[in-house]
């Protein structure tokens, strides 16, 4: 192959005449090469603790055309944040393999050899120079991953006039919690509020009827928002005598617990005790439950919704919750089945109710890391949101004879960043301790290889290529293309 490469300089400001129009071509030939140099770095999924990922990064060296001295060097052509509104396109042999944007600030001129140096990115690069950028997410029923991608482009793109295309290839993966075994979520005590006092210095004490022998507690589903609540109300009257002289007085004691789960397991609680003076009649006690009545009816929860409204097994999106109850002593609410949410709830506007922005890269890095999720770009410059462990269904066998270099070393094991699962609604412990568990049994123990593989044109490698070197299948998680060499260099996880 002759090894020659060609960059198109490419309209990339949306609102302009020209958008999409190349304005501008470095052309190598056989006889005249204008690119005096030419770098790429490697595609590669995240590390365990980085999921912000590194963009693809190009470097090209150049002798400034006219083209160039007006349009790049000099001249009101770009967004704010040191971005160009001319990208690039670069071809190899004319076959298309990076797309991506000029970062300006790095751009280096030579004097005295008058070369110019252009560095630029993959639109990856866009969603950390905008870090910055917040966003309201109010959906009640949550986003799908894609969504959390395609809403941070959104904002980008209202931000400057460039197009950010995408694609989803993410598939929900499921992180299951067997029936026999279930997650335990809340836990709620009320033997305290059943205790009589003690000593009882010559009180006798029993519980008055107008109590409640046991507690009301189960779940309420909410299909449309996506929610389960569960719910424990609990009211205990005690009733004191005194033999001489007779006395009789009673005191209510009141218990009340709605937990919301947001992202499948993630509770907000809401909590109400209270308990009354002792009392000589039980026109106390009623105002007391009343207002107790009150405050669930205050928090979207009636009174015949408490009374004869809740189950004590619930099922949403695959996930099954079920009651544990020790008599007069505890209740509990767990979960078994696929603890995976298929839409996400981010941000604290959840949990209070009102309208406060969140930071789009936290969430998305919360995205990535919770599904083990990866995004990287295409020749094409599309960002693709794909699972880590998608791994292309051939297996491509490499030659012998093409294997320049060839070791196999045992991996070294990351412990995940797990507070980056903050950023979603509710309490976020259980997820933390299920995901850290997860993405540990997904890395540990992890044979890793690093090869150098000969002939580029010969063999068609990317991101989640299987491949078979000395008869052992291994995944690439990492492929940087030597194009002068013609030689791939890959890392890859032995399967």
């Amino acid at each position: 192959m002759p090894n020659l490469f060609k960059i198109e300089f490419v309209q990339g400001k949306t609102d302009a005449s020209d958008y999409g129009q190349v304005k501008h071509s470095l052309v190598d030939t056989l006889t005249n090469r204008v690119i005096i140099s030419l770098t790429v770095s490697g595609d590669k999924l995240q590390s365990v603790s980085n999921y912000s990922r590194e963009p693809k990064r190009l470097e090209f060296e150049v002798f400034p055309t006219t083209w160039i001295n007006e349009n790049i060097m000099s001249g009101d052509n770009e967004h704010t944040r040191y971005i160009s509104y001319f990208e690039v396109k670069v071809y190899r042999d004319q076959v298309l393999f990076f797309t991506g944007i000029i970062d300006t600030s790095q751009l280096s001129f030579d004097v005295s050899s008058g070369v110019l140096k252009f560095v630029c990115y993959d639109k990856i690069k866009l969603l950390s120079v905008f870090s910055d950028l917040t966003h309201y997410y109010g959906l009640t029923a949550g986003y799908l991953p894609i969504w959390i991608l395609g809403y941070f482009l959104q904002d980008i793109q209202q931000t400057i006039p460039i197009n950010i295309p995408y694609l989803n290839q993410f598939a929900m993966p499921s992180l299951y919690i067997p029936s026999g075994n279930p997650l335990t979520l809340v836990h709620v005590d009320y033997d305290d509020i059943r205790r009589f006092p003690d000593p009882p210095g010559g009180w006798t004490y029993s519980y008055h009827n107008s109590g409640w022998p046991e507690p009301y507690c189960g779940f309420s589903v909410d299909v449309l928002s996506n929610t389960v609540t569960f719910v424990f109300a609990h009211k205990v009257h005690i009733e004191a005598t005194y033999p001489s002289p007779a006395t009789t007085k009673y005191q209510g004691r009141y218990r009340g617990r709605i937990y919301r789960f947001y992202n499948a397991i993630c509770p907000v609680v809401s909590e109400y005790d209270a308990k009354t003076d002792w009392a000589d009649d039980t026109q106390t006690l009623d105002n007391a439950y009343n207002e107790m009545l009150s405050w669930f009816q205050d928090n979207s929860i009636n009174q015949s919704t408490l009374m004869s409204g809740l189950s004590d097994i619930a099922s949403l999106d695959g996930r099954s919750y079920c009651r544990g109850h020790y008599i007069n002593y505890w209740v509990e609410a767990q979960c078994h089945g696929n603890v995976f949410p298929s839409k996400i709830q981010p941000g604290k506007s959840y949990e209070t109710f009102k309208q406060e922005n969140t930071e789009n890269l936290k969430v998305l890095q919360a995205v990535l890391m919770m599904y083990n999720a990866t995004i990287y770009t295409d020749a094409a410059g599309r960002i693709i949101m794909k699972n880590k462990d998608a791994y292309s269904a051939n297996v491509i066998d490499i030659e012998d004879s093409d294997v320049i270099s060839f070791t196999v070393k045992r991996g070294n094991q990351e412990a995940p960043d797990i507070s980056l699962l903050e950023i979603l609604a509710g309490d976020t412990s259980h997820l933390k301790d299920l995901i850290k568990n997860y993405l540990i049994g997904f890395h540990d123990s992890k044979w890793n290889c690093e090869a150098t593989i000969d002939q580029i044109s010969k063999y068609t490698l990317a991101l989640h290529s299987r491949i078979q070197i000395k008869g052992v299948v291994y995944a690439i998680i990492e492929i940087e293309r030597d194009h002068i060499k013609d030689e791939y260099k890959v890392k890859a996880w032995r399967l």
